[in-house]
């Protein structure tokens, strides 16, 4: 098989470094992060528990009034006790209780069954460090380099002075806050702490202060983009009468209808971008699994080097994975192979169903069932056919976005984020899918040039993180002229993480959803909410 020479991947040079793990190992899931945080900021994959929130403003608060050093290290180990105490307190109460940072530490520790437990910080970043970014972009506080945080007067200091009114009376929280010395605490004490403030049951009055950081009424513009992603997902559970998923909400931005809500339906362009890009960066994860699978199924493990188109070869031979793979989304007859079809005949075949004639440059909407979230989803589970379904996944988003990208519309810039380094729409996809075109090779020449595509991206990614950090080594296998080597190490195709869920979480902590949908609460909030995405329209 034939595979193009212009995508040779430079031979490993040794460093010396430390072989280490990693997630985005191909570095395409970045431009999908980096859509998702201008769509929902305010909120990480990190940060579980919303009321944290109002804990770390209570703590800039009482740190400041304690009069301590205007130092980010020491208030991040004053924090680390308070936060270390209010831990074990929840546990005491309730061990089930979730979204507690440190909670394993803290459960070993209450284990010990001592009357007094250590206080000590349970975990290397606290709660202060960690919801940071979310506390700054609700504009609750404001870092300020190595310095103190800030609270924000608006929406920062009202939050702290009601955390303060209920904490107060605790006894144990005054000896905290005027003595550093302190190292444990009794399990009566940690109780009645914890009896006062469970992570899992907000007050009223922080809950409305929340609510009005999260999903302001007189919001900034760039925080029109949260508000609608929140909006949607309640909308989403009033329709639904039940809570909604994180599939759904991507099923339904990419479906022909969107939300069914105007107010919220810009939005929904927004994260059907956001699926373009993920379909791409899943897809290549997919590749890059089944081409670990076969070196590391080697008689020696890869160790000794396995010629790459011996590698790539044995992919494409497993022609019922890729059959199977289109068939699953009616690409494929039954009387039909992978190796009947050219590039042009996949091509022709999806813009068949997909393309939308007169259909103005932007998010691309067709009725069709195949959509991002559909494809990514199969791939996850098609072994050697993730190499057919990059394919399916390069021409998909050339049908849903091209013309918005050939066009450098602003709002779809970051679909090309990194440009050329990130496989990016503009500067590779694109002209790709144009070569692709004009050569027609056969599909499974495609297929196959897209897994040398993917080995080269996963070097090139290694290679620039190491010149950030010449310790750590991400490289799955290195390559040695014709060969790649495996390096003992497997991989598991995966999604970016979206925020999805976690917004989901905090939505059911603010009791804004839960099992039969919006409640009466997030019903007053979802009016409110379009109200002022009215008024933004208006102005």
């Amino acid at each position: 098989m034939t595979i193009a020479t212009g995508l040779q991947a430079p031979e490993w040079i040794s460093s010396g470094a430390t072989i280490t793990g990693g997630l985005d190992l191909l570095g395409l899931r970045l431009p999908v992060q980096t859509i998702g945080g201008t769509l929902l900021d305010g909120v990480t994959t990190v940060t579980p528990s919303v009321r944290y929130l109002a804990f770390r403003a209570w703590l800039i608060h009482r740190y400041g009034q304690r009069g301590g050093a205007n130092s980010w290290q020491t208030f991040t180990d004053f924090a680390a006790r308070v936060e270390s105490a209010l831990v074990l307190g929840n546990l005491l109460e309730d061990p089930s209780i979730v979204g507690l940072i440190g909670s394993d530490q803290a459960l070993e520790r209450i284990a010990l069954g001592d009357a007094h437990v250590q206080i000590a910080s349970l975990v290397k970043s606290p709660a202060s460090t960690i919801y940071t970014g979310p506390s700054d972009q609700l504009l609750i506080s404001e870092s300020r380099a190595d310095a103190l945080p800030a609270l924000v007067t608006e929406r920062g200091l009202p939050l702290a002075k009601v955390v303060d009114q209920r904490l107060t009376t605790v006894a144990l929280i005054g000896r905290l806050i005027r003595d550093d010395e302190l190292g444990a605490a009794s399990i009566d004490d940690l109780r009645e702490l914890g009896s006062q403030v469970r992570i899992d049951r907000i007050p009223d009055d922080e809950r409305e202060l929340l609510l009005a950081a999260i999903m302001p009424t007189v919001p900034r513009p760039t925080e029109r983009n949260r508000i609608r992603t929140y909006a949607a997902l309640l909308v989403l559970a009033s329709q639904q009468k039940t809570a909604p998923s994180e599939g759904k909400f991507f099923d339904v931005a990419c479906s022909p209808g969107r939300f069914g809500e105007p107010l919220v339906d810009q939005v929904a362009d927004g994260w059907a971008t956001y699926c373009v890009r993920d379909a791409i960066a899943v897809t290549q994860e997919g590749v890059l699994a089944a081409v670990m699978g076969e070196v590391l199924g080697q008689p020696d493990g890869g160790l000794s080097g396995v010629d790459r188109n011996v590698v790539i070869e044995a992919l494409m031979e497993r022609v019922e994975e890729h059959d199977s793979a289109l068939r699953d989304l009616s690409l494929l007859s039954s009387g039909e192979s992978v190796a009947d079809l050219t590039f042009r005949a996949l091509e022709d075949r999806l813009r068949s169903r997909l393309f939308v004639a007169g259909a103005a440059p932007g998010v691309v909407r067709w009725s069709d069932s195949l959509v991002e979230p559909l494809l990514y989803r199969r791939a996850l589970k098609s072994g050697a056919g993730a190499l057919t379904l990059a394919v399916v996944a390069w021409v998909m988003a050339a049908l849903r976005v091209g013309d918005a990208v050939r066009e450098d519309k602003q709002e779809y810039r970051s679909l090309s984020h990194q440009g050329r380094r990130r496989q990016g729409m503009r500067e590779v996809v694109l002209p790709e899918l144009e070569r692709f075109r004009r050569e027609d090779r056969p599909l499974r020449e495609v297929a196959a040039e897209m897994a040398v595509r993917t080995v080269q991206q996963h070097l090139q990614i290694t290679w620039s993180r190491l010149q950030v950090d010449l310790r750590r080594d991400v490289a799955l296998l290195t390559a040695e002229g014709s060969k790649w080597f495996a390096r003992r190490k497997g991989f598991v195709a995966g999604r970016t993480a979206s925020r999805i869920q976690q917004a989901l979480g905090w939505l059911h902590q603010l009791k804004l959803i839960d099992a039969s949908g919006i409640t009466a609460d997030g019903a007053i909030v979802l009016k409110r909410a379009l109200a002022t995405l009215a008024e933004g329209v208006a102005a």
